[in-house]
């Protein structure tokens, strides 16, 4: 079967009749029962790269291959991938405008394109999975009745009617139920009950299965519900249960600051799992996490922790270029090797948190060039970290306009755009910047998405979004944004009765 690297290189290198004979080739085999659900879910994995300049290269596969299921496939992959990186893992009040409005945009791509994936084919049993996967990011739409009656969605029922045995469609299912998507422990427990019911999984699918079950249980717990007593045991059966989540204990040992030892022992077995089983897909981000916080023990072991983390970055893994990138920084004294070139990588396929981690390690990591407070290079990092969407950089790029317009040559009315994206993303500083321009009439949100300086009566949407963006970063404890909250009066954001800032406000940006 073709990797994942030769997989994506066709499709940038355009060699689009290769990669539709060949793709074309995997689905006929599973439909003719000569290929498992895992070898097919492994043929189509390459393109849940979020990696933004791929998008031309897909509208040309499509184009070449009209009513191609693969092509379909890829592209709703794709998408969906975007999406998820734009929405990240965090709670829905972190997620910033910016970042959601894009998240519902690659979704409404995604569900078009894989809901018409589905009738292409007779058994299109991975078009339905992403369907399943992009309904959990908007949240589980499936109360407990509906599981205690088995009313599950089209995008579980009827892909499982044709493949009852089907393992991937139940843990999207399991995943769709979580308390931190809306739904609760009594959903999942109910639903697993249910398929062990049943009798369509073996015996070993139906232990990983409850597994899974507690892993989710043990996630919540630690991260969202404030349980970490339950959290931990609920690591402690599923890695029991199965040792691919031992992972998960070494997070709940880390997370309730177990003694060393026990989280040692906990990494450890851990490791070994993951060296026994190279092409099993990495822990999620929790996990790397734990490791930064294991800095008074991690020593002896960083040679069998590095090595794993440089197998899932070369593999494509953004998350695992990103760790060795920030275990660069936490531990300078034991001089890692260089991690540009895996973060690099994953900069150029669309990690935001690659990208941040390139400039903190310009200023904070690796020789004389961290003494260096400003220079071109580190413009060139901070540039690119800004055009994936981090509030900092693009407020940087705002703060210090005149360096970067001079070095990129770029439209002095670019300003705005970061000026923008920094506060839709979550810089306050930015957010208070911007909403005082607005209410002072200096600036205008198109209806296109574009920040415009203007001169006039603030209108009533530029008042409704200065206090969104004023009440966001107040609620983030910025001095400005609640000294001007408490210092408006309601009126104040009617745009008939609106006093217009006046004063230094006033065409700032034009400096």
């Amino acid at each position: 079967m073709t990797s994942p690297t030769s997989a994506l290189q066709d499709l940038r290198d355009g060699r689009f009749t290769e990669l539709q004979t060949r793709l074309s080739g995997v689905q006929s085999q599973f439909e003719r029962g000569r290929l498992s659900e895992a070898e097919l879910h492994a043929a189509f994995a390459p393109f849940s790269h979020p990696d933004p300049a791929l998008g031309d290269q897909y509208t040309a596969w499509m184009q070449a291959s009209p009513g191609s299921y693969a092509a379909h496939v890829a592209l709703t992959s794709w998408t969906l991938a975007r999406a998820t990186a734009l929405r990240g893992s965090g709670p829905m009040n972190r997620v910033s405008d910016l970042a959601w409005r894009g998240t519902l945009h690659f979704l409404e791509q995604a569900d078009a394109c894989a809901r018409h994936a589905v009738t292409l084919t007779s058994q299109p049993l991975s078009a339905w999975l992403l369907l399943g996967r992009l309904r959990n990011l908007v949240g589980c739409q499936v109360s407990l009745e509906d599981v205690q009656a088995q009313q599950y969605p089209d995008w579980f029922a009827r892909p499982l009617a044709k493949h009852p045995r089907s393992l991937e469609l139940r843990r999207v299912m399991l995943d769709h139920l979580r308390p931190e998507w809306g739904g609760g422990d009594e959903e999942m427990f109910t639903f697993v009950r249910q398929q062990e019911a049943q009798g369509k999984l073996s015996e070993a699918e139906t232990q990983q299965l409850w597994a899974e079950y507690h892993v989710r249980m043990a996630h919540w717990a630690l991260h969202f519900g404030n349980h970490l007593s339950a959290g931990l045991e609920r690591a402690v059966v599923a890695a029991e249960m199965d040792e691919a989540h031992a992972w998960q204990l070494f997070v709940a040992l880390t997370r309730t600051v177990a003694p060393d030892a026990e989280r040692l022992a906990a990494l450890e077995r851990a490791l070994a799992y993951a060296e026994a089983h190279p092409d099993a897909p990495p822990p999620p981000e929790t996990f790397f996490w734990a490791l930064y916080n294991s800095d008074r023990f991690l020593e002896p072991l960083l040679g069998r922790v590095t090595a794993l983390l440089g197998h899932w970055a070369d593999a494509g893994h953004h998350a695992a270029a990103t760790a060795l990138g920030r275990l660069t920084l936490l531990g300078r004294q034991w001089q890692l090797p260089d991690p540009r070139p895996q973060l690099v990588r994953a900069r150029q396929e669309g990690s935001l948190e690659a990208a941040e981690t390139l400039v903190q390690l310009q200023e904070e990591g690796l020789g004389v060039r961290a003494a260096i407070t400003d220079n071109p290079e580190k413009r060139i990092d901070v540039l690119q970290a800004a055009e994936l969407g981090s509030p900092e950089m693009s407020w940087r790029v705002y703060r210090d306009f005149a360096a970067y317009r001079d070095q990129f040559a770029l439209d002095p009315r670019q300003q705005y755009r970061y000026l923008l994206r920094a506060a839709d993303t979550g810089q306050n500083d930015a957010r208070f910047l911007l909403a005082q321009e607005l209410r002072a009439g200096s600036l205008e949100v198109g209806d296109d998405g574009v920040l415009r300086p203007v001169s006039t009566q603030p209108l009533q949407q530029s008042l409704d979004y200065a206090r969104h963006l004023l009440e966001r970063a107040a609620a983030e404890e910025h001095a400005g944004a609640a000294r001007a909250l408490r210092a408006a009066r309601e009126s104040d954001w009617n745009s008939a009765t609106a006093r217009r800032l006046r004063g230094r406000w006033a065409g700032r940006l034009r400096r």
